[in-house]
């Protein structure tokens, strides 16, 4: 019998669409000071995009950031790196104080903080500015691919991504949130599963045995390094409370098994269960 409590822990974490829409709203609020100082006679709707998982909506609560790219025709404004774009933004925004990042600017807000990303046009994408110069990057084939996945799973890559978000933020796992979301993708592409405790056991045995120090990016020919090993602990412990998990349930130890989820997904996990 289907477990129905993982499904409402999706719902209740996934943000709305009304949430979606105002965190959208204050990244394009971020894009028009820009604009307005940059590129005035820009089209609005052509100068910036908002992307990451506020754009392809799988962001979960508490939402920590909007990642926004603003697209210059003028590279030459980023010439000597993004001192101007903190300075317009400081100017533009009185009390918000941008931090420079290795890709951007994080522009703190009272509810989050907006990424921002300077960009600009290439076939099929955009590439942003960094510190290492410019890095191509593919937001409509990374949506394209995880709706075709989603076609293909009724809908259950998303919403394994969403589980595995909730594991990340839990657990402070040190994996990006587009590397989960491409691991989401490959394991469902090869493996099945209908409860959701046997699909994240499933995903934990598979990580934590494969050899991933770099994996493909949709649209792109280069892979996104996964410099950082010491996630694979997080998943090897992710694998046996799954295990730990289900022989209590067997065992009916409810309290004891719902406490595991918990410690794997956070305390949202069973919020206002009977």
């Amino acid at each position: 019998m289907s477990d129905p409590r993982f499904d409402r822990f999706i719902d209740y974490i996934l943000l709305t669409p009304d949430e979606l829409l105002l965190a959208r709203k204050a990244a394009q609020n971020v894009a028009g000071v820009l604009r307005a100082a940059l590129q005035p006679g820009v089209d609005e709707r052509a100068d910036n995009m908002v992307i990451g998982s506020v754009g392809k909506r799988t962001a979960i609560r508490p939402l920590s950031a909007v990642d926004l790219v603003y697209l210059l025709r003028d590279q030459r404004l980023v010439a000597d790196g993004l001192g101007r774009i903190e300075r317009i933004i400081r100017q533009g925004m009185p009390g918000i104080v941008p931090i420079p990042v290795s890709y951007g600017l994080a522009v703190p807000l009272e509810d989050f903080t907006v990424m921002v990303q300077i960009g600009k046009e290439r076939p099929g994408g955009f590439a942003f500015w960094s510190d290492c110069g410019f890095v191509d990057s593919h937001p409509a084939a990374e949506i394209t691919a995880l709706r075709l996945s989603d076609s293909m799973t009724g809908g259950r890559t998303t919403r394994l991504l969403i589980l595995l978000k909730a594991w990340r933020q839990a657990e402070g796992v040190p994996l990006p949130s587009f590397a989960i979301e491409i691991l989401a993708r490959e394991f469902m592409a090869d493996h099945g599963g209908e409860e959701w405790q046997d699909i994240l056991t499933d995903f934990f045995a598979w990580i934590r045995q494969a050899d991933f120090t770099a994996i493909p990016r949709p649209g792109s020919g280069a892979p996104l390094e996964l410099s950082d090993s010491s996630w694979r602990k997080y998943a090897e412990t992710a694998y046996w409370r799954c295990v730990l998990a289900k022989r209590l349930a067997n065992e009916g130890d409810a309290l004891a098994e719902l406490l595991e989820w918990q410690r794997l997904l956070g305390p949202a996990f069973g919020h206002g269960e009977e």
